[in-house]
């Protein structure tokens, strides 16, 4: 269990010289960055990358060695510029491997964190493939194979030693005698066998998602395993709620529908749609929610609401907080979607052409005239999803919205929404969601000349309310 890990990292000493080892390909994330890198190279069947595949499947077959795996995979790179290679690491980590990552790692993380515990991603793959992982997770350090970089180019080459089974417990141990420190005292947490050298020094042994012959090895040594469910291959019951969840959309919109024709009120049919759709869709889905400052999403109506944006859920979510009287500002290519954009079209959203800067400012014109009408709005001052818990910058138009209308703004922190379905995740999973509904924020007193001022102080009580 999560809340036994955690226990057990509350309850060690603090500071910076108990050091906490995470792995990463398995451990940190459901997955390997390597079959990510390698689907990518295959888009370009050439002599080296093919070379590289027949390695991997050898590899798999256990008729090849890690060091060989890794030679021939950085070999395939020969000539590459750093700047090149640092650019497809990143466009990789945005497009598939950030979704790959365990929110309960996450909180791992940040429990040690708490403690002022050193955080180390002690990992055999390339730097191209950990450095991402590493800035979004914000760990102290990193301990990894090294690609040899000369003028600029990738020379194919890796420097040595090579980290990996007992190198990774040499240089865990090396790395804490640079701090005066202890293997006694650290933590490691990883899921593959050939890292039971490092297992078995540390005081603190934590095989996470173990492969079976770590598992057996844990076993025989009286060691807790720990698996997660909220990534990688999803259960048959995560599965059929998603579909429930998904489909819950047909019993909202007929029961909104309904009631709308027989009492003749369209808003009623609206109001109706969005607490039911919101509702069922979050219950079917294995979601709860914890919920502070929710009398805010009643004390002053209407208003902005402004939330950041993590998944495709928060549309699900905020239908179920805010429930009545409310619309949002949404990206057009909604308005595509079958049945979905034509139930969006019915609940007065507003579609927001980005691309156009004149349609979208007449778009938020039309926002401000619902808001006159009586309804609240809400909107995404990100202006997009981000592909992690990180918030992104905040775009204006919101709150030239919430200025023109002369209504208050009231910020929706939506802590972890991602455990349910990240970016260009299809299947949601159950998880708490964390949710701060901050005080409402006059714009009465607002004018053009500090507006910039508004927005990063609206901002920084986001950012506060996240931690970050």
């Amino acid at each position: 269990m999560i809340s036994d890990l955690i226990d057990q990292i509350d309850s060690a000493p603090g500071g910076p010289d108990v050091v906490a080892y995470f792995d990463m390909d398995g451990t940190v994330l459901a997955g390997f960055t390597a079959f990510v890198f390698a689907q990518e190279r295959m888009k370009r069947p050439d002599r080296a990358n093919l070379g590289v595949a027949a390695v991997a499947v050898r590899y798999q077959a256990g008729n090849a060695t890690f060091e060989e795996l890794l030679r021939a995979s950085t070999k395939a790179l020969a000539g590459m510029a750093e700047t090149d290679i640092d650019e497809l690491a990143d466009r990789l980590f945005t497009e598939t491997i950030a979704a790959m990552i365990y929110p309960e790692v996450r909180r791992l993380i940040r429990a040690h964190q708490r403690r002022g515990h050193t955080v180390v991603l002690l990992s055999a793959a390339t730097t191209m493939q950990v450095r991402p992982v590493a800035a979004t997770l914000d760990v102290d350090d990193v301990i990894c194979n090294t690609l040899v970089v000369v003028n600029g180019k990738v020379t194919g080459e890796v420097a040595e030693p090579i980290i990996y089974g007992e190198q990774k417990a040499l240089a865990a141990e090396a790395y804490v005698a640079t701090r005066k420190a202890s293997l006694e005292d650290a933590f490691f947490y990883t899921d593959g066998y050939e890292d039971l050298p490092l297992l078995d020094a540390v005081g603190h042994p934590q095989p996470l998602n173990p492969d079976r012959k770590l598992r057996k090895a844990a076993d025989e040594r009286g060691w807790m395993p720990t698996d997660f469910e909220s990534r990688g291959r999803p259960t048959k019951t995560q599965v059929i709620r998603t579909i429930l969840a998904q489909g819950s959309v047909m019993t909202a919109a007929t029961a909104g529908l309904l009631a709308g024709v027989l009492n003749r009120d369209r808003r009623q049919a609206i109001n109706l749609m969005t607490s039911t759709w919101g509702d069922l869709a979050v219950a079917l889905a294995g979601v709860s929610l914890d919920i502070s400052g929710e009398e805010h999403l009643w004390s002053h109506r209407p208003s902005v609401f402004m939330f950041n944006h993590q998944s495709n859920f928060d549309g699900l979510l905020l239908m179920k907080l805010l429930r009545r009287d409310v619309t949002a500002v949404a990206k057009e290519q909604l308005k595509a979607m079958p049945f979905v954009g034509q139930i969006f079209e019915f609940g007065d959203v507003i579609f927001i052409n980005r691309s156009d800067h004149a349609a979208a400012v007449q778009a938020l014109h039309d926002a401000a005239l619902r808001i006159q009408e009586g309804l609240s709005v809400a909107i995404s001052p990100e202006g997009t999803r981000q592909v992690t818990p990180a918030l992104g910058q905040f775009k204006k138009g919101g709150f030239h919205l919430a200025m023109e209308a002369g209504v208050p703004i009231v910020p929706i922190v939506i802590h972890n929404s991602l455990d349910v379905l990240p970016r260009g995740g299809r299947v949601m999973r159950p998880a708490t969601v964390r949710v701060d509904v901050l005080e409402p924020i006059p714009t009465a007193n607002w004018t053009l000349d500090d507006l910039t001022d508004h927005v990063e102080t609206v901002r920084r009580q986001f950012a506060t309310a996240l931690g970050q």
